[in-house]
């Protein structure tokens, strides 16, 4: 039997207090959600993942000590924290023109480690 990757989804927005719904894989009654709100049971977020790799991945940022990127599950199941999408370019300044100065003025940048950075 493969080997499936398990999702961290620690938040309690995954857990709906107030009712179960069907689960959108699976059909049974769960009270466990997406990102999105969509209610499907941990487990079978999981065999989703595995079973359509395919599918747009996210990945982690990397860090000094960890210094390669890792998946942490589809765009459609993910793991909770901030994550970064390979495909985002990174950004950079921005210059703009102001009425009221005399020319260009710069407006800052994202800290270094924010960049390319998507709450999950």
């Amino acid at each position: 039997m493969d080997r499936v990757p398990c999702l961290d989804w620690h938040e309690g927005r995954h857990f709906d207090h107030t009712r179960d719904l069907p689960c959108c894989l699976c059909g049974r009654p769960t009270p466990m959600r997406s990102h999105t709100k969509e209610p499907v049971h941990k487990v079978c977020a999981e065999t989703w993942n595995a079973a359509c790799p395919q599918e747009p991945r996210r990945y982690t940022a990397p860090t000094k000590d960890k210094p390669e990127q890792h998946d942490v599950g589809t765009w459609r199941f993910h793991n909770d924290g901030p994550v970064t999408d390979i495909r985002a370019p990174i950004l950079g300044q921005v210059i703009t023109t102001n009425s009221l100065s005399s020319g260009p003025r710069e407006i800052e940048s994202p800290r270094q480690e924010q960049r390319g950075l998507f709450a999950a």
